[in-house]
């Protein structure tokens, strides 16, 4: 006799979570991000009205805010990754499993960030960028490759550093120095970030504090032409 098919249950707990996803019926996955959190963010994220709008996530994981982007009425979301999906403990079949059930309409693109151009993804009217900027070894130079891609707002979620010095600099971190992890290497001050995304073309930048240690940024930056 045939083995029967496994649960979503069974699916869903069966793999490496980052995203904690409600799939209904009492099933939600075992993230490290929990449910609470990605609400309370994806409220700072997403701070205008998305209905209608293209959206780029890129570095989505499972894909927790391009569900978020899809739930807020966004014309078309694309999600992309490669680092989460092939080089960490991460399983693309985590984010498949949520664009199955819980927004089919999601593309997906397996990219590394250093790849994205407007000739290989296009251009898109919200680009977010959230954990992704402070894993960089050189991240002006992709800042500015995913600028180019934001024709009204690029979201940008980083470790930052020195939050109320008016001076901007980034401080680098070699080997394992930034939370144990190899891969992190800059967090940049808030006045850094700030200067970087004006250099880039964005005239309007806020800033918002995620968590309550100052550790993190998030800053929405806008360019005064959408077109442009």
């Amino acid at each position: 006799m045939p083995e029967p098919e496994p649960s979503l249950r069974d699916r869903v707990h069966g793999l490496p979570w980052f995203h904690q996803i409600d799939f209904g019926n009492d099933v939600v996955s075992p993230g490290w991000i929990g449910l609470d959190k990605i609400r309370r963010m994806a409220k700072l994220i997403f701070d205008r009205p998305l209905a209608g709008k293209s959206v780029l996530d890129i570095g989505c994981w499972d894909g927790a805010y391009s569900l978020e982007a899809v739930r807020r009425g966004a014309g078309r979301v694309l999600a992309t990754d490669h680092f989460a999906w092939h080089d960490s403990w991460g399983d693309r079949r985590c984010f498949e499993l949520t664009r199955q059930y819980l927004a089919p309409s999601i593309e997906a693109m397996d990219i590394d960030v250093h790849h994205l151009s407007e000739a290989r993804v296009g251009r898109f009217d919200t680009v977010l960028f959230l954990g992704v900027f402070y894993h960089l070894r050189h991240p002006f130079q992709v800042l500015e490759q995913v600028a180019a891609l934001a024709r009204e707002v690029l979201v940008v979620e980083s470790r930052i550093v020195a939050p109320l010095s008016r001076k901007p600099f980034m401080r680098f971190y070699p080997g394992r120095e930034l939370d144990g992890d190899p891969t992190n290497w800059w967090a940049p001050n808030r006045a850094c970030m700030e200067a970087m995304l004006r250099d880039l073309g964005f005239a309007r930048i806020t800033f918002r504090r995620p968590d309550r240690r100052f550790r993190r940024g998030l800053f929405h930056a806008q360019r005064v032409d959408p077109a442009s």
